[in-house]
């Protein structure tokens, strides 16, 4: 990759006393160096600050601010980032040491000019199921799940249906992200997808298949909440109505699990009008007719 390939990595962190410094070292130990790690204490109360403080390395900048979510942290980074290409890691979460050097090479073998790079994630730890109340399941999963084929080069179709790409997986070129606006700091969660449609929309996304970063799940893991997660949903579904509404299967899809989530929250009315826009793009589907009477008559489950 002849142009410049200098990279900043943006870590923001709320009250990970207990996981930064691992988050943090295993940026500092890629095989390919960072030209800085930025990391924006998002009104920690804890002693996150100390522990990225006690970090005895010149790369590694802290930056403090109230407390405003992870996307006006992250952007806090792009302002205050000098690298050309910018990565986002999680402060709980861990990258394998070739990470970088193997998102470079899948940037520098590409034919279409790349706006962005992202690998795999191996998702390990224990997860919730909201759906049914099952608790502590024991997880490990790579993602993209390899039964989405079409993960590399224009991938706004893939997009639209799911999204294969996450945050901390990501490099991405920094005038890119600043051209779009940068993360959106009025979604609560699915900010990865949020910014990987908006990427796409820039160019092509190239992605090197190999689990390079380890997620841990938390018991305060955003995608943990299912409230939030539907709240932005239909805000993603809403932003982006013009792309979704160009691939009606994905489009069906989204309704009626924005549909299905709030019946099963107990929020019948305001699932109501998501149930007759998904029989209006499916008026013959019988299994959508009978989930929309059972949530006329209240019934959650």
């Amino acid at each position: 990759m002849a142009e410049d390939s200098s990279i900043s990595v943006v870590i923001p962190a709320y009250n990970r006393e207990a996981t930064i410094e691992t988050a943090v070292r295993s940026v500092l130990s890629q095989t390919r160096p960072p030209l800085e790690v930025i990391v924006v204490d998002d009104g920690s109360a804890d002693a996150t600050a100390a522990r990225v403080e006690a970090i005895a390395d010149p790369r590694v900048r802290l930056i403090r601010q109230p407390n405003g979510g992870i996307s006006a942290a992250r952007n806090s980074g792009i302002r205050e980032s000098r690298g050309n290409w910018i990565a986002f890691q999680d402060s709980d979460d861990e990258w394998l040491p070739r990470k970088l050097e193997r998102q470079l090479a899948t940037l520098a073998a590409a034919t279409d000019d790349p706006v962005a790079v992202y690998c795999g994630l191996l998702i390990t730890g224990t997860a919730d199921d909201p759906a049914t109340g099952r608790t502590g399941r024991q997880r490990i999963a790579y993602h993209p799940d390899p039964a989405v084929t079409h993960v590399s080069g224009h991938i706004l179709p893939t997009l639209m249906a799911t999204n294969p790409i996450s945050t901390q997986t990501l490099l991405a070129r920094r005038q890119t992200l600043i051209d779009i606006g940068m993360f959106d700091t009025s979604l609560k969660s699915l900010v990865d997808w949020d910014i990987a449609i908006r990427l796409a929309e820039q160019g092509s996304i190239a992605f090197t298949d190999e689990p390079l970063v380890i997620q841990r799940f938390t018991p305060n893991s955003i995608t943990r909440d299912r409230a939030k997660r539907v709240d932005s949903w239909i805000a993603l579904l809403n932003k982006h109505s013009a792309r979704f509404e160009q691939h009606p299967k994905a489009h069906l899809f989204h309704l009626h699990r924005i549909a299905g989530n709030l019946r099963h929250m107990g929020e019948h009315k305001r699932a109501a009008p998501w149930f007759a826009e998904a029989r209006s793009l499916a008026p013959l589907d019988p299994r959508m007719a009978l989930l929309s009477i059972l949530n006329a008559l209240g019934i959650s489950r």
